[in-house]
């Protein structure tokens, strides 16, 4: 097995709050990251329905894909854009890497991913600066809104050496 690979580990239960989909306007949304020192999305349905709200992430990551299915129309904003590798189920060094780059980075940043995205927000909770919000869809749920603290950076640092020594 490459080193440089983490296990799937699916993430069920939402790490921060779910906004229900039947509750997800655009007061709310905003409502909710007023405070955000950096807004970051991971996933194409949770970019796209911020930006149609008129909220541009300082960190978009995408792959393309929504729910295992090419998307037909792709998400375009006038950003920097980089790229990274990152097989399905998986958390490469590699994206991992790109990320830490694209939080240094002046925004706004789309990180596009070949693979998937899916897995991301984890090292994103453990790297992202305190006071940021993730967001990253709950499938047939709605959107998960993860507040940037110590604790779910200690949370995530936990759960990414848990899925470490699993792959061992």
């Amino acid at each position: 097995m490459p080193t440089d690979i983490i296990d799937k580990h699916n993430l069920k239960r939402p790490f921060g709050t779910l906004v229900p989909e039947k509750d997800i306007t655009k007061k709310k949304i905003l409502s909710m990251l007023e405070s955000a020192r950096k807004i970051i999305t991971v996933g194409d349905a949770t970019t796209e329905r911020l930006r149609s709200f008129g909220i541009t992430p300082d960190i978009a990551v995408i792959d393309g894909m929504e729910r295992r299915s090419r998307r037909d129309h792709p998400i375009n904003y006038h950003a920097k854009e980089m790229l990274c590798t990152n097989p399905a189920g998986t958390i490469s060094k590699e994206a991992v890497h790109v990320l830490q780059i694209a939080l240094e980075t002046p925004p706004p940043i789309v990180v596009k991913v070949k693979g998937e995205e899916d897995m991301l927000a984890l090292p994103l909770f453990m790297i992202a600066p305190k006071g940021s919000a993730v967001l990253y869809g709950q499938p047939l749920e709605g959107i998960v809104l993860v507040y940037i603290t110590e604790e779910k950076q200690n949370q995530a640092k936990d759960l990414m050496d848990k899925i470490s020594n699993d792959a061992k």
